[in-house]
């Protein structure tokens, strides 16, 4: 087995016969230094793998997230995937990719609200008031954002936009979901856009998440939210997942709500 590490990225090549962990951890520390938010691991030229083997991956996957980071295994050939799934405790964990160009997108969309966070921590003494907005994951409606900057314009405030990615419970919490993806980064650069200017301090956070209710609810207390703003979806197909949303942030969220229901499409 030969490791090599190049940035983010984690090469395996050959035979994983056995635990191969003290390698693979001094790749993995390395490359987590590089980018803190996560880590690749390329396994497109692994040759052969058993089931002790494959214990390498629960240490990896173990060691990262101990430290509030990603790990993606990419290009997993067939043979080593069926491997890995009749490997208790293993498949449940693991998050993938068909390409390391994939998982590394994956990464990089989480990258800039991450590094969003760490600098608005910088200036938040500036602003006194904190306030939420969320965004629903369907949709980011003209009204919703003519609402927030009616609500911010009588005083400056800390605005944290919240869009959360959710995940479906039957992969792992870090696995990449790109549509899901994509459509949260197109919608923060339409909130970077819409509040560029004025006296806000406007943070855009992506958040992974099974359940958007318990994440307001964490998130709203993390940063001392004075008022939660949250969007509700206006197309009636999404009515009842609306109405359970808005009943399990009623029972979570512990801090003055307001919901502001999307304009209704017009028939014409």
């Amino acid at each position: 087995m030969i490791v090599e590490a190049s940035e983010e990225v984690i090469t395996l090549s050959g035979a994983l016969t056995q635990p191969f962990w003290e390698s693979v951890e001094t790749a993995i520390a390395l490359a987590l230094k590089r980018h803190p938010s996560g880590v690749i691991v390329d396994c497109s030229k692994i040759t052969q793998i058993t089931e002790e083997g494959a214990n390498t991956f629960q240490y990896a996957i173990d060691y990262v997230v101990g430290r509030d980071a990603r790990i993606i295994f990419a290009a997993i050939p067939d043979a080593v995937m069926e491997v890995l799934r009749a490997t208790p405790h293993v498949k449940s964990q693991l998050a993938t990719a068909p390409t390391v160009h994939e998982a590394r997108e994956s990464l990089d969309r989480l990258d800039q609200s991450i590094d969003e966070k760490k600098a608005k921590r910088v200036s938040e003494s500036v602003k006194s008031r904190h306030i939420l907005a969320v965004v629903s994951p369907h949709e980011c409606q003209e009204h919703f954002i003519h609402q927030v900057e009616h609500l911010v314009s009588t005083s400056p405030s800390h605005l944290v936009f919240l869009l959360p990615i959710v995940v479906p419970r039957e992969l792992p919490l870090q696995a990449p979901v790109p549509e899901a993806e994509t459509k949260m980064c197109q919608y923060g650069d339409r909130l970077r856009d819409a509040f560029a200017k004025g006296d806000n301090l406007t943070e855009i956070r992506l958040e992974r998440t099974r359940d958007i209710p318990t994440l307001v609810a964490e998130v709203a207390d993390e940063i001392g939210a004075e008022q939660v703003l949250v969007a509700v979806d206006a197309d009636p197909a999404l009515a009842d997942d609306a109405g359970k949303t808005v009943a399990a942030l009623m029972t979570k969220v512990e801090r003055p709500l307001m919901f502001i229901r999307g304009a209704a499409a017009t028939a014409g």
